[in-house]
């Protein structure tokens, strides 16, 4: 069926181009998370080599479509059939590197994801909700998670399904970032329970990653029982096996969530033992001395 409404093919072409005002670029993203061939459109243009390559293939639409799927169905082939190739491509470290080029410049959440550089805290805006999919400068995001939503519906192993975990916190999806996060510590371990998962679990980053969600839902929704709990389990884990920055800071970060911050002081000198120069250090010290 031939798409039609807004936006026009011309809009689309220009959105891909940036040639859009700032105003129907939002309106196009928005459109663009309810409409799968917009979005497939979208996904396969700036797969291109060049934006020109993009321009040429444009028309017909349905054409363009057919022809990316069977590109696309011809690649993932190849990848099946080579394993060696299959398991570069689909490797963990290249979903997580996509996403933190692509996170946006400010953080929305108090935690922190696992080799991702530090950016400055958002400024809370009154009775506003954070919805990265209404912003413009998303777009890289937006591709970007959709590139590990790819890898996990080819494989749905941990390394995948921690990457889509983080895509969705990323994107203000919560529930199911801890969802995705919780399966892919229960197929790194082979355990039946969460709880069983967390004890068994030797993955530093997925768990570190986990409380980082679990925290940010339990102060998003001021009820921080049972999250904030399992938070806090999930990074002391993280921290007796692997004693890392990003490990000290959640634990920290999920002992306030349950306890308050006058509970976590012991938490925060941890974490200026291990990281006493960089700008997450200087977030701690105004943090203890708030």
């Amino acid at each position: 069926m031939e798409h039609t409404g807004f936006p026009s093919d011309e809009t689309l072409a220009a959105f891909i181009d940036g040639r859009l005002d700032a105003e129907t670029r939002a309106k196009v993203i928005a459109h663009m998370t309810t409409c799968a061939e917009c979005y497939s459109v979208f996904l396969n243009a700036t797969e291109l080599p060049s934006r020109a390559a993009a321009r040429d293939a444009w028309q017909p639409r349905r054409a363009w479509i057919a022809v990316t799927a069977t590109t696309a169905a011809a690649a993932i082939a190849c990848i099946v059939l080579i394993t060696p190739v299959r398991d570069r491509l689909l490797h963990r470290d290249d979903g997580m590197t996509l996403l933190a080029k692509a996170a946006p410049a400010q953080r929305t959440i108090a935690g922190r994801i696992s080799g991702f550089p530090y950016q400055p805290s958002a400024p809370v805006m009154r009775g506003s909700k954070f919805d990265p999919l209404q912003n413009p400068a998303n777009a890289s995001l937006l591709t970007a998670a959709a590139g590990v939503q790819r890898s996990v519906a080819a494989r749905r192993t941990a390394a995948n399904l921690h990457a889509s975990g983080v895509a969705n916190l990323l994107l203000g999806k919560d529930d199911v970032a801890i969802d995705t996060l919780r399966e892919a510590l229960l197929a790194e371990t082979g355990q039946r329970t969460v709880t069983a998962a967390i004890a068994e679990s030797d993955d530093v980053p997925l768990l570190n990653d986990l409380s980082a969600a679990l925290s940010n839902r339990a102060i998003a929704t001021r009820r921080p029982i049972p999250d904030a709990v399992e938070a806090v389990r999930c990074a002391d884990r993280a921290w007796r096996i692997g004693r890392t920055p990003e490990a000290a800071w959640n634990r920290a970060i999920a002992i306030e969530a349950l306890n308050g911050r006058a509970r976590a002081m012991t938490a925060w000198h941890d974490y200026l033992a291990i990281d006493a120069a960089s700008p997450w250090a200087a977030e701690a010290r105004k943090r203890i001395a708030d």
